[in-house]
């Protein structure tokens, strides 16, 4: 045991102290991100579910980027206090959660150098290689809340802080927080939240499964990419909201529960591998008002006075990714989520 003791403390002794990854000109960039929404506590709600988002720019496209990391160096996601993890719950695109220290609502954060706005990528907390690691800085960070068990601690009256730092470095770099190795900042309040026992509903009208007839691949390859092919559906959501929500605003935007185009708006890409009889480069384009939807956008779509009962109509319709498509299933999902402002 002395000798395996003895072997990892030279170890550590030996960690570069500082990174050989080559760094743009500047300081760390520090955004602060406040969430203080509406929470919907209805206990049916299902654990899993958003409760709430919030979306930031500003400064993060200032951040520090990096390249040309050594073998030893290492990029990592440091949330303090230190992230824990809800175990057993999984939230956007089947990501890890985190406490927020108020019973029943995670969250999750974006990551800082992968993913677009098209398709913002969950980040997960910890350390990978730097390593030929290859960054892509994006323009903003999302923050979502989660819905981690069935009762919400409504009693909760304080605000959660919590700063995350996105950093590339070397190991003692990391495991000290150094401003040298750190590229972005996002300094998050949560709450104080208002709590909610109901909220507006939104329901298909003709069922939550949308078939659309067949199409023959000779038929579609013609076709210019996001051209009607006429075989779309039209797809009828109604929303019914209670006396105590009238008359305030909603806002309401579509989460891909499959995978979205990280390109292309309000495309969803086939869920059929092509081994299990999936079509190749086909999939969906949803549209609405004969524009194609914008996945993750939580600014565009609003009610600005909910009544007793509205409607939102969407078409969805077959997607040419390529020319190379080959016949096929094609499935995809996705849902549209209410928020009250």
């Amino acid at each position: 045991m002395k000798k395996i003791i003895f072997f990892i403390s030279l170890f550590f002794m030996n960690l570069p102290a500082i990174a050989t990854c080559t760094y743009s000109s500047g300081s760390e960039a520090i955004v602060n991100l406040p969430i203080s929404s509406k929470i919907l506590s209805d206990n049916t709600l299902p654990a899993g579910s958003v409760l709430a988002v919030k979306t930031v720019g500003g400064n993060v496209s200032s951040m520090r980027t990096f390249s040309n990391c050594g073998t030893n160096d290492l990029y990592a996601v440091i949330a303090s206090p230190t992230a824990i993890e809800v175990a057993g719950v999984n939230g956007i695109q089947g990501g890890k959660v985190y406490e927020t220290g108020i019973p029943g609502i995670g969250y999750q954060i974006s990551d800082a150098i992968s993913g677009t706005n098209y398709r913002p990528n969950p980040a997960t907390m910890g350390v990978v290689s730097a390593w030929n690691l290859v960054a892509h800085p994006v323009s903003q960070v999302t923050v979502w809340l989660i819905k981690t068990k069935q009762d919400i601690d409504t009693s909760a009256k304080n605000s959660f802080k919590v700063s995350v730092s996105y950093m590339a470095g070397s190991a003692q770099q990391i495991q000290s927080n150094s401003s040298s190795a750190r590229l972005l900042k996002i300094n998050v309040t949560l709450g104080p939240f208002t709590y909610r026992d109901t909220s507006c509903n939104v329901t298909p009208r003709n069922g939550s499964t949308i078939t659309l007839s067949n199409i023959e691949a000779s038929q579609l390859r013609p076709l210019a990419q996001g051209a009607a092919t006429g075989k779309q559906k039209d797809i009828l959501l109604d929303i019914t909201c209670p006396d105590s929500s009238l008359g305030t605003k909603y806002t309401y935007w579509f989460n891909p529960i499959t995978e979205n185009s990280p390109t292309i708006d309000g495309v969803l890409l086939n869920n059929i591998p092509e081994a299990a009889g999936g079509a190749k480069d086909v999939g969906f384009i949803i549209k609405k008002d004969s524009s194609a939807i914008k996945f993750y956008d939580y600014k565009s779509y609003t009610i600005s006075s909910v009544s007793k009962s509205q409607s939102i109509k969407l078409t969805a319709d077959y997607y040419k990714l390529s020319q190379t498509i080959t016949p096929g299933g094609v499935q995809a999902i996705f849902e549209i989520i209410l928020q009250e402002e």
